[in-house]
């Protein structure tokens, strides 16, 4: 399953999120079934951030996201994020940040 997360910066945010990104790097890839992870900044807009993981099964996704890493993610997006956008699965519609809600919700 490939996620990828997209995410506009606040104003004045904008290393903010990347060095947060960046950090939650390191734990998402410890994660069980965690095949690949990475972030990217939008050379056309640098305010935008993509992260991109992919994994063995949505469960293995959803087991990240209520750990403490995918809480801290889902925190840094709400905190330092002006607007998110979340694609589960290559050629799949984009959705809003409720996406990623809607996972965490559903593996408690």
């Amino acid at each position: 399953m490939t996620l990828t997360i997209e995410v506009r910066s606040k104003s004045g945010k904008n290393n903010e999120l990347y060095q947060s990104l960046q950090a939650l790097l390191v734990t998402m890839r410890q994660e069980k079934g965690c095949m690949s992870c990475r972030v990217s900044q939008d050379m056309e807009d640098g305010e935008v951030y993509v992260l991109s993981s992919d994994w063995d099964t949505e469960a293995s996704f959803g087991g990240y996201v209520k750990s403490v890493g995918g809480i801290a993610l889902l925190g840094a997006i709400n905190m330092l994020g002006q607007s998110t956008r979340i694609q589960v699965g290559s050629g799949a519609k984009w959705e809003g940040a409720e996406a990623l809600k809607k996972i965490w919700r559903s593996s408690q």
